[in-house]
């Protein structure tokens, strides 16, 4: 591990990159030489790319645990921690989603150079965000658009039912017209999308790792493991 802090190849006047890089610095999440982060070669916004071959085992970044943003570290934990029995469901992600729901819409949180990263959840292109018709039309015979059809249901079962009784109780720090369905359809997508298979904290926004999967959409993985550190 060379970097002290991840990089682009040539990040040139993309700003929104270069406050996300400088972040990676200031909370210590060290990116091998190995690799970048970038916005070209990519399926949508960004991802991390290599500079040369790599191998198998081969660390490619280092994530402090104060970097991951979950229920524990958000700056609304205290109120997630006093509700927490009112927050349990079947999919076991309210806690996380309303923390990323906060976090996301605050100009001034820690994670907003993460979070400033994707702009349009919507170009994720998840078959949810897909009209009707072209699910079924696309993907006729594969299981998607029943499973998909599964979980808008559950989706805004669990929006009514759990979240919006409790962002109307919590106005001080929520507003049902900027926490809306839409976007908590769109955090859901986020969270399937980018969710780690190898961190041993669930359920976490984890910077890195995400850059990672979506290059992952595109082309080969990158065959190296995340390294976690205090």
């Amino acid at each position: 591990m060379q970097d002290n802090g991840a990089s682009a190849q040539n990040p040139g006047e993309d700003k929104t990159l270069q406050s996300f890089l400088s972040w990676c610095k200031e909370v210590r999440l060290e990116l091998s030489e190995k690799v970048y982060v970038s916005r070209e070669g990519t399926v949508a916004d960004y991802g991390m790319l290599a500079r040369e071959e790599i191998e198998e085992g081969e660390v490619i970044f280092s994530i402090p645990r104060a970097a991951l943003l979950n229920q524990h570290r958000t700056a609304i934990h205290s109120i997630l921690e006093k509700e927490e029995e009112s927050l349990k469901s079947q999919s076991g992600w309210v806690p996380l989603l309303l923390a990323l729901m906060f976090e996301y819409t605050n100009s001034k949180s820690h994670w907003s150079p993460y979070l400033s990263l994707w702009t349009d959840f919507r170009a994720l292109d998840h078959p949810m965000f897909w009209p009707k018709e072209e699910r079924e039309r696309l993907l006729q015979g594969t299981g998607v658009p029943e499973a998909v059809e599964n979980d808008l249901a559950n989706i805004l079962k669990e929006y009514n039912d759990i979240i919006l009784p409790f962002i109307q109780s919590h106005r001080e720090v929520l507003d049902p017209q900027k926490h809306t369905l839409e976007l908590y359809q769109s955090l859901v997508a986020f969270v399937m999308a980018y969710r780690p298979v190898e961190s041993p904290i669930s359920p976490s926004a984890t910077p890195a790792v995400t850059v990672r999967k979506q290059q992952e959409e595109h082309s080969q993985a990158l065959p190296s493991p995340v390294e976690w550190k205090e």
